[in-house]
């Protein structure tokens, strides 16, 4: 019975695999998608600091040959290196201009097509979970859990399904899908989870080197400076998700699963993921 179990998850992976492809290939056939179908020839447009700047490039046309060669375990691998192409154009580019205005739209376009995706499989199956786990949900079910059931703010309960096994390792699914969700929080929410890292787990937090920060980056009078209701993504931190225990890493999974539940469409506020040096002009 796990074997069939494991054989129709892997099934539906592929299945899923297929659907990103079409995705990936019916956004490149967009006319106004030719920024983003071959990599940056950053050399014959004299960009020298692009590889400076960006420190992983990719492209959709790199994607697509990926998914045809098998190279993704899961339709959310993928989907972080489509993710990227929008981020690395944003990332690049002044605020505001053609390009970063061009990047912002595919990545919201993105968004809404692969929560679609998301919506249909599930996210075990986007995963990549179900292929590793055999089909026993009815004993799942009936396990029940020693530790305390956390709650939401306005009271109700969350499932009693923890973000680490038993050995307090968090699965790398587990934190992809904690750092995709982090994107869909608003400025105050993502200021809450910051305030909470540099209170609880002050290591984890990382500020870019000073040849990264961005032209109109904010000074910072303390180390960091993100309260509640003030926090406008001015101050660039990066989130070492490997640096927090398991345990402070439980919490802020809830909290943000909690924040972003229904979020599939829409605009993304991206206070906090696109602050980097942006100068120039340039493809994707």
């Amino acid at each position: 019975m796990a074997d069939s179990g494991m054989d129709a998850g892997s099934a539906e992976i592929a299945e899923s695999l297929r659907k990103m492809a079409k995705m990936v290939t019916n956004l490149s056939a967009r006319a106004d998608c030719e920024p983003f179908r071959e990599p940056v020839d950053w050399k014959a447009l004299e960009l020298f600091d692009y590889p400076k700047i960006i420190k992983k490039m990719m492209d959709l046309g790199t994607i697509k040959r990926k998914l045809e060669k098998g190279k993704y375990s899961d339709a959310a691998e993928c989907a972080d290196d489509v993710r990227l192409v929008w981020k690395n154009c944003m990332t690049y580019n002044a605020d505001g201009s053609d390009f970063y205005r061009l990047g912002e739209s595919y990545s919201k376009r993105f968004e809404e097509r692969f929560q679609k995706l998301v919506d249909e499989f599930g996210e075990d199956v986007i995963c990549g979970n179900i292929a590793t786990q055999p089909a026993s949900s009815s004993k799942k079910k009936a396990r029940s859990s020693s530790s305390p059931v956390p709650t939401s703010s306005s009271g109700k309960k969350h499932k009693s399904k923890k973000s680490f096994d038993a050995r307090g390792i968090i699965p790398l699914d587990v934190k992809t899908r904690f750092a995709s969700r982090l994107q869909k929080l608003t400025g105050r929410e993502l200021g809450h989870v910051l305030s909470a890292i540099d209170e609880k787990c002050p290591e984890a937090l990382e500020e870019p080197p000073e040849d990264q920060l961005r032209s109109d980056a904010q000074k910072m009078t303390k180390r960091h400076n993100y309260a509640l209701d003030q926090y406008d993504g001015g101050c660039q931190i990066e989130i070492d998700i490997d640096a927090i225990p398991p345990h402070i890493f439980g919490d802020l999974d809830l909290y943000v699963k909690e924040k972003t539940q229904g979020r599939g469409k829409g605009p993304w506020t991206d206070e906090a993921e696109d602050a980097a040096p942006k100068k120039k002009k340039v493809k994707a």
